[in-house]
């Protein structure tokens, strides 16, 4: 142990005073992120390169980074969990973790810097030239992470660690500003613009790893194991871990598609949904773009949640929901992943789309027993209890959907207005305008914001293209005007 531990502060001191990667000083396509962390227990020691390129039309004075992991200390104004998921994500009690900033560097020079924002959710860096649209800068920052023992995306239980959120993320650029979020209960409280990764993990070499990104070399250190991956166009980089997984690969896409499980007595059946997925999607709306797949199973209090080129899919599930599962998490590889939008101000953006694609993939493919129309049929119905229910709670049921995620009273109400209402609204719309100018609508909304972030008007905007939308269709559903 003594041993061990002599290595690690070796290499963290290592890594403080020789950034494991120095800046390229190259011309920047977008922002790269170049990040070595080692896990000791459950807490995570790390250094990030950020090389930041503005693409935006102001000068840049300052980088604000969102600290995810924070939410999960003691005397957070949030909680990161709702009220519905504690028992279940803390089944030892009530734990917290945090996120500690140790320091900002610009080269060796100390940067003044500040965490802040709504809920010390937030560190603001002074940087000490301003960057010019097209210009870059490089900056490090080193930080801590303590994980909480709790299920969810970042957190430690007895089956796997998820380190999802587990560094500071550049704030997204709305309006020429960097977005702060805010880390929400409900939904999913995110939004990143695009960047290159670069990640190096050191942990316990019992470890079996499942990444973002596709892993570039490996190697021994007593004990340990040094391992580095990288992927281009990425919003976010995800791991998880454990040493109970056994991992069964399919390359017959040309795409790398790893699943990982420890209790899965069909791990075949589930490869195959993440196979059928990537071929039918990349059909419907456009090629995947990373070099690998990863489908985790793992302790997760919901059903499942995206990252690029890499799901979680939630250990409670079996048979045909897990199935169900695989393939709308799958399908946000497409929607939000690849095109993205603000999650806690147009939620429904991606789940409606991710909600609606598994429909198309249970229409191509029957023998799993559903059909479009049950499907559809399920969905009305269970959109009208919800109406009905919220009716006799609070007098009138809002079924606005351009609304932000602090405005919605529960993942009950979250899950109609994000999910099903927008899977009842593609499919009326289908019907109304045709298969082809459906598919040539989705295509067009995929290829012209690949990589970006889309609004509601971009997605409505793709449809007008196509000559949908003329009666104002879409501001129907966004304002809760219409009828179901």
């Amino acid at each position: 142990m003594k041993k061990t531990a002599f290595i690690l502060s070796l290499l963290l001191a290592i890594t403080i005073i020789f950034p494991f990667s120095a800046c390229s000083g190259n011309k920047l396509e977008r922002t790269n992120y170049q990040i070595q962390v080692t896990l000791d227990g459950h807490t995570l020691t790390g250094s990030q390169t950020v090389e930041y390129f503005n693409d935006g039309e102001n000068v840049v004075e300052n980088l604000k980074f969102n600290l995810f992991a924070n939410a999960f200390r003691s005397g957070a104004k949030y909680s990161p969990i709702s009220a519905q998921y504690m028992g279940k994500a803390y089944p030892n009690g009530i734990s917290y973790g945090d996120m500690k900033i140790d320091g900002v560097f610009f080269g060796e020079k100390p940067l003044q810097y500040q965490v802040c924002g709504e809920d010390l959710n937030v560190l603001d860096v002074k940087l000490e030239n301003q960057v010019f649209p097209n210009e870059s800068v490089c900056i490090r920052i080193d930080f801590t992470v303590n994980l909480a023992n709790v299920i969810a995306r970042t957190g430690y239980n007895n089956k796997t660690i998820n380190l999802a959120n587990f560094y500071p993320i550049l704030c997204a650029k709305q309006d020429g500003r960097f977005y702060e979020c805010v880390y929400y209960a409900n939904g999913d409280p995110f939004f990143s613009d695009c960047a290159d990764y670069t990640v190096t993990l050191t942990c316990d070499e019992n470890y079996v790893v499942a990444s973002s990104g596709s892993i570039e070399s490996a190697s021994q250190l007593d004990g340990m194991i040094e391992r580095t991956y990288k992927i281009q166009n990425a919003r976010s980089f995800a791991f998880v871990l454990s040493k109970n997984f056994e991992t069964i690969t399919d390359n017959s896409t040309g795409i790398e598609i790893n699943y990982y499980y420890y209790d899965d007595k069909e791990p075949l059946k589930s490869l195959d949904y993440a196979v059928k997925s990537i071929n039918t999607f990349s059909e419907l709306f456009g090629e995947y773009p990373y070099k690998t797949y990863s489908v985790v199973q793992t302790k997760f209090v919901q059903g499942g949640m995206e990252f690029p080129a890499l799901v979680m899919i939630s250990d409670d599930l079996t048979g045909l929901p897990y199935g169900e599962v695989i393939v709308h998490e799958t399908a946000h590889q497409w929607w939000q992943t690849v095109v993205g939008n603000n999650e806690i101000e147009y939620g429904f953006l991606d789940e409606g789309l991710a909600e609606y694609s598994v429909v198309l993939f249970y229409e191509k493919f029957a023998e799993y027993g559903y059909t479009r129309e049950s499907l559809i049929q399920s969905s009305e119905s269970t959109y009208k209890v919800f109406c009905s229910v919220y009716d006799k709670l609070f007098g009138k049921v809002n079924t606005t959907m351009t609304r932000s995620l602090k405005d919605f009273s529960s993942e009950y109400e979250y899950v109609n207005i994000a999910y099903i209402k927008p899977c009842i609204m593609y499919d009326t719309l289908r019907k109304t305008i045709g298969d082809n100018r459906f598919y040539k609508a989705l295509k067009r909304y995929y290829e012209n914001y690949k990589f970006l972030n889309a609004t509601p008007d971009d997605l409505v905007g793709a449809f007008e293209k196509v000559g949908a939308d003329s009666n104002g269709y879409f501001e129907s559903f966004f304002n809760g005007k219409v009828i179901i």
